[in-house]
């Protein structure tokens, strides 16, 4: 079963594309995906969080492989990449959102050929955009997750997603097998129970639960700074702790010590919310440190590239073979090699 025909099986409409860092594969996993979706005869629509499609990275000064969309496609993408790109298209609308390569234009591939894609950068607004790809005859939406934008994938925004990973993340293979073992971790924890849920939703803002059914709220404006005093709210009652926006590094290190830490539950809205480093994370899970989630994130695969662009790469059947090893259950597929799903 390949990418396209496992989202058709789970009626996701739109699918975000996130890169575990820049030239891990997400244009090569885009391309891929184009090229499954015509093979089957599905009709899909692209836009992304970032710029992509242009023949140089603009960071790193490395070649980039182009987008390639066929016939049929529609396109949502800023107008002054439009006039970059090499295939034929017909205007559908003008939706009004700006951006910094101008207004977001809605367009219907003519001819196929080569595109730049620089989509909205809000949440909000890739909603409306998502819902207009649909609404001109898209039945799978693909976002193309700029780097360091995972929220994209976050439930709120997209149905699910697929982690673009490769051997450009380290020269050594476990790292990067560590790294995305990590990611997918993250972001595919389990649901809460339905009471913490309620108590979260009502509340909205951090808050610490108690078996007794008292609810106490921190004197903080963000999770990021308030570790020292959520931290002074725990207590041999506690039983679980919603954290409302990011759970850090920093929030992680301020309740470590907390001796009635073992056994509670910490509770975010979803996996996108980490930003923790993966050694703190580890350490905390052996702890006994227990996270779940308000909405887990559904990933439909992990996609891989070998090579990297500063000229070393994996072998390609070890590093497939050592990444199932890692993620049990996880579809894997080497865009560079192709091929079918074998999960």
């Amino acid at each position: 079963m390949n990418i396209i025909e496992a989202i058709r099986q789970n009626n996701y409409a739109t699918v975000s594309i996130v890169g575990l860092a820049k030239n891990a594969g997400k244009t090569v996993t885009l391309n891929y995906l184009i090229e499954e979706a015509e093979k089957s005869g599905i009709r899909i629509g692209i836009t992304s969080t970032g710029r992509d499609g242009e023949s140089t990275d603009l960071v790193t000064q490395t070649q980039k492989p182009s987008i390639l969309v066929t016939e049929g496609m529609i396109v949502a993408t800023a107008k002054n990449t439009l006039l970059l790109s090499g295939a034929r298209t017909e205007i559908l609308e003008t939706t009004g959102i700006n951006t910094p390569m101008g207004e977001v234009i809605i367009v219907k591939v003519r001819q196929r050929g080569n595109i730049q894609i620089a989509g909205p950068v809000s949440a909000l607004d890739m909603k409306k955009i998502s819902k207009k790809l649909n609404h001109y005859g898209a039945q799978i939406v693909f976002i193309d997750g700029a780097i360091d934008r995972k929220a994209v994938s976050s439930p709120v925004i997209t149905d699910a997603c697929i982690i673009a990973t490769g051997a450009v993340l380290s020269r050594d293979m476990k790292k990067v097998l560590e790294k995305t073992a990590h990611s997918v971790e993250c972001l595919t924890l389990n649901k809460a129970d339905n009471e913490p849920i309620y108590i979260a939703n009502k509340h909205n803002k951090t808050c610490i639960i108690q078996n007794t059914g008292e609810v106490s709220i921190p004197d903080i404006k963000t999770s990021i700074t308030g570790g020292k005093k959520i931290n002074e709210l725990i207590n041999e009652n506690t039983t679980h702790i919603f954290i409302k926006g990011a759970l850090t590094t920093s929030l992680l290190k301020d309740i470590e010590g907390n001796k009635y830490l073992r056994g509670i539950k910490i509770i975010i809205e979803d996996g996108t919310k980490i930003f923790a480093d993966i050694n703190v994370w580890n350490e905390m899970r052996r702890k006994g440190l227990r996270v779940e989630v308000l909405q887990p994130v559904n990933v439909v695969a992990v996609t891989l590239n070998p090579i990297s662009p500063t000229g070393y790469f994996f072998d390609s059947v070890e590093f497939k073979s050592e990444m199932e090893k890692y993620l049990h259950g996880v579809k894997i597929i080497d865009v560079v090699a192709g091929g079918d799903l074998d999960g």
